[in-house]
């Protein structure tokens, strides 16, 4: 494998906010690449060098983190597969990191998981990628240099609407 398991730490932990200040996230791709509406790359060098406390969501990143664990098991369901979220990093550049919504038992397939109202509408009529998450998936193929993922977009009463996502090098 090109990247390793960080078993040792939970997602949303204050252990893990304190991990994600040493590593380069696959949320923060687009803030480095300018491509993030709500972040500049100046506030995020501020935040690894704890100048200025990290973003700590609001009522529809709380709603999004509720719904995942809902949005896993119907993607287990629908591939068959037991799904677990995990910390990864890789092996030969270990300050690239993903926290990933969902891998398989067999660690050979990642899911990326958005349960965003508008994000539902815009992937259930596209069938595609938001372009503010285009760096954030590539990020994690390029982390787990797996050729594709699985994007799936949740809504609670809803089909679960999932489509394949291809490595763009």
């Amino acid at each position: 494998m090109s990247f390793y398991l960080v078993g040792d730490i939970e997602q949303g932990t204050a252990k893990w906010l304190q991990w994600r200040r040493g590593v380069i996230g696959a949320s923060e791709a687009a803030i480095i690449m300018g491509e993030n509406r709500w972040k500049g790359r100046q506030q995020l060098i501020d935040e690894k060098r704890g100048l200025v406390a990290p973003f700590s969501g609001n009522a529809a990143t709380r709603e999004g983190q509720y719904l995942e664990e809902f949005a896993r098991s119907a993607l287990a369901k629908k591939y068959k597969e037991k799904l677990f979220p995990t910390i990864v990093q890789d092996v030969h550049e270990p300050f690239l990191a993903a926290s990933l919504d969902a891998i398989n038992a067999a660690k050979e397939k990642v899911f990326e998981i958005k349960c965003g109202v508008r994000t539902y509408d815009l992937v259930k009529f596209s069938r595609k990628i938001p372009s503010y998450y285009i760096a954030q998936v590539q990020h994690m193929l390029m982390v787990t240099q797996m050729e594709s993922l699985i994007f799936a977009a949740y809504r609670p009463s809803q089909s679960l609407v999932t489509f394949e996502v291809f490595r763009d090098d």
